[in-house]
């Protein structure tokens, strides 16, 4: 709550000027509209500059937020009231209130995680807030083992000043910024399109397709960032009055700023100019001999037929994936229905100039993402980059160029500009556009998939096992970092790993991230030396700590060396040291008998076994997975250290979704299953005889999961539970859960 406010503040004043300064002739609401995301990308992309310049510091950061302030005032003073021609005047007239209300206010359910989710989902952020985490301790992009970065600087300094300012933690203020971005580009469309009429339709349309909420769910914010001077350079751009050389050097200063925020949003906005100059060169002379509905027609049939075609063999099994060409299936999966309402609107639309702009930076846009087909041997290093930046295009590439497509169809009061002349007079349903009851169904589908949306969000952040960081990670990382100081700590190459410097942990890794240079030698060669036992390296590396976290492998490979002992545990997270003489407690791991995994039990995928770099209980990539209510009675093969004797047991369970009440039985053994979303590791002495006895209470509980759509898991639609990862015994003097 309070980064969200506190983002408000920031950003009101500066783009309130801007908006003033750059369109004198908008009213309040478009001002309003576009303040936010204007805003944004001038503060951020000027952090961005001082980290680029060398000169980052809060001070530096407060000083040039104060001028954006005063530069926001002086423009609000001196800027005259808004002198409407007559196009503009009946745009306002026209305006589809309830539309704008009602999208507003589903606008704004892009702030409930804020107020909801315990953490940002995927593993982005972790990148981000790293970064800016070294910014906040050492003023620039390094760490303190010697790891450096080269990465747009702009969010990650928002995040730095940001969390500076109102003392929350990184990763809240990483999701603040992050679902801020949202609303500020959910409001520019808002703001762009009301130049042509279709102000409502704009933020409505945005919500015919999940692709842009997709990658801020996914913590791509850098990304969604950059896009923040699309509307408003969109919303000029699609006006033929004025000078144009002037809204192309606007447009052309616009992506140099979104490059210090990301280079997607300045590849868009170029590309944006270059549809800007062809539509106006077609219009000049190609159209006698072509006209430019059949232009129009072709390129539309020729982009789906591409689509088609060369989707054949391209991740069917995981159509939400992130990697690899994103111009078919996942296009197609995050752009859906928009895409195609988007063709619909563009024939409907042929011969005018605003449907011809927007058609061909669609077609430009698409084109562009040919270049993932290419092999990695035919592309030289520049295509190789472009082809990297260009990681999950499909969620956001096509949604801004779909969504005014889909507007300026929506609309019942737009102006459109002919081939030949501007229209001399307005009215209603002047262009073509649906009928009304097409257009009222339209709204209701957009009332109802927000909602749907909204309520599988809901269930979503309820599911903390999907995070990146598990329950009990920064606790343990904060108490190793009392113990530990500036010594340094051995930690994963994997996002959890790497998420523990925001503790101040002087870690072995380096966020991969952008150009990452550093001392990588070091962390292979203690990774060979952990593996190993190989000490005497270890001593000479000065790694003499470790933190594993259990989404990760690094606890399992610990607690078989008699070299490390256990000195905090939270919800299986573990901290580490290193032991001045070896003390073996470790007895072995028991192996589950899949045949009396039955009924509610399944044996289903682990969704994060590709992060897992060792596999030392030899578990394999499948984990035994009940759905709740259940009572479930497993086999196992226990090892043959463990004799007559009583010994310590650890189950490392996950709760897939928080569970109210649960117990499981081995022996004399009993333990609660009850607890939060997340890993955990029960642990209790007894002799394990007869087999383990699970019982969950409670109903079923169906929810969304991310995993499924993007090929990690085997289900979209999966259900409340537990899955159950590795059941180890040890020595009763081996240190039991806390």
């Amino acid at each position: 709550m309070q980064a969200l406010l506190v983002m408000s503040l920031l950003t009101a004043l500066p783009g309130l000027g801007l908006a003033t300064m750059l369109h004198p002739q908008g009213d309040r609401v478009q001002r309003w509209c576009a303040a936010p995301a204007l805003g944004l990308a001038a503060l951020a992309s000027t952090y961005g500059v001082l980290v680029l310049v060398g000169v980052w510091s809060t001070w530096a950061a407060m000083l040039v937020t104060v001028l954006f302030q005063a530069f926001g005032l002086l423009m609000l003073r001196r800027v005259p009231p808004p002198s409407p021609s007559e196009r503009d005047a009946w745009f306002r007239a026209q305006r589809a209130l309830p539309r704008m209300w009602l999208g507003g206010f589903i606008a704004l359910l892009a702030l409930l995680p804020v107020f909801l989710a315990e953490g940002p989902q995927g593993v982005d952020w972790v990148g981000f807030t790293a970064l800016a985490h070294h910014l906040t301790e050492r003023g620039a992009f390094a760490s303190a083992s010697g790891h450096g970065w080269l990465y747009p600087p702009g969010l990650p300094a928002m995040l730095a000043f940001l969390a500076h300012l109102t003392g929350v933690p990184l990763p809240s203020a990483g999701l603040a910024v992050g679902q801020f971005t949202l609303l500020a580009l959910l409001l520019g469309m808002c703001s762009a399109m009301d130049r042509h009429g279709a102000g409502g339709e704009g933020i409505l349309a945005m919500m015919l397709a999940v692709g842009v909420f997709s990658k801020v769910l996914d913590s791509g914010w850098p990304t969604v960032l950059s896009l923040a001077l699309i509307p408003f350079n969109l919303g000029g751009m699609l006006e033929m009055d004025g000078s144009r050389s002037e809204k192309r050097l606007i447009l052309l200063l616009s992506a140099v700023v979104s490059a210090i925020l990301h280079p997607v949003g300045a590849l868009l906005l170029l590309l944006l100019l270059v549809a800007d100059v062809a539509s106006h060169g077609l219009a000049k002379g190609p159209l006698d001999r072509f006209r430019l509905d059949i232009a129009v027609l072709v390129g539309l049939v020729l982009l789906l037929v591409g689509v088609a075609l060369l989707s054949q063999d391209m991740r069917l099994d995981a159509p939400f994936a992130e990697d690899g060409w994103q111009g078919g299936w996942p296009m197609l999966a995050y752009a859906s229905p928009l895409i195609w309402l988007a063709a619909w609107a563009g024939w409907r639309l042929r011969g005018y100039r605003e449907s011809r702009l927007l058609v061909v930076w669609l077609l430009l846009t698409w084109g562009l993402s040919l270049v993932q087909l290419l092999p990695d041997g035919a592309r030289g290093a520049a295509l190789t980059n472009l082809g990297s930046g260009l990681y999950a295009m499909g969620m956001y590439a096509f949604h801004l160029p779909a969504v005014a497509l889909v507007a300026l169809w929506w609309s019942d009061s737009t102006s459109l500009r002919g081939a030949a002349s501007s229209p001399s007079f307005f009215v209603v349903e002047g262009d073509p556009c649906p009928a009304r009851p097409v257009a009222l169904g339209l709204v209701v589908v957009v009332m109802v998939a927000s909602l749907a949306a909204t309520g599988a969000m809901l269930r979503l952040w309820a599911h903390e096992e999907t995070l990146a960081l598990a329950p009990g990670d920064v606790e343990v990382a904060e108490h190793l970092r009392v113990l530990s100081g500036e010594d340094v700590v051995y930690a994963e190459q994997a996002p959890w790993g790497e998420a523990m410097v925001i503790a101040g942990l002087n870690l072995t890794v380096g966020v991969d991230l952008g150009a990452h240079e550093g001392p990588t030698t070091l962390h292979v060669q203690a990774t060979q030396a952990v593996l190993t036992d190989d000490v005497d390296t270890l001593e000479v590396l000065g790694v003499k700590w470790a933190i594993s976290s259990p989404l990760g492998a690094l606890g399992w490979v610990l607690e078989r060396s008699p070299w490390w002992e256990e000195v905090h545990e939270a919800s299986g997270s573990r901290a580490w040291a290193l032991r001045d003489q070896p003390l073996d407690h470790f007895l072995g791991v028991a192996v589950l008998e899949e045949a009396s995994c039955a009924g509610s039990c399944t044996i289903r995928p682990d969704p994060w076994i590709e992060q897992r770099w060792s596999d030392p209980h030899e578990l394999g990539s499948d984990r035994a997975v009940i759905d709740a209510p259940a009572s479930s009675t497993l086999s196992y093969a226990w090892p043959d250290a463990v004799q007559d004797e009583p010994v310590l047991m650890c189950l490392h369970i996950e709760r897939i979704g928080p569970l109210a009440s649960g117990t499981l039985g081995l022996g004399s053994w009993s333990a609660d299953l009850a607890g939060p979303a997340g890993h955990d590791r029960l642990c209790g002495v007894g002799l394990p005889t007869g087999s383990l006895n699970l019982t969950m209470d409670g109903g079923s509980k169906a929810w969304l999961d991310p995993a499924g759509a993007s090929g990690r898991s085997d289900r979209l639609v999966s259900f409340d539970g537990l899955r159950l990862h590795a059941f180890t015994f040890h020595h009763t003097t081996a240190k039991a859960s806390t």
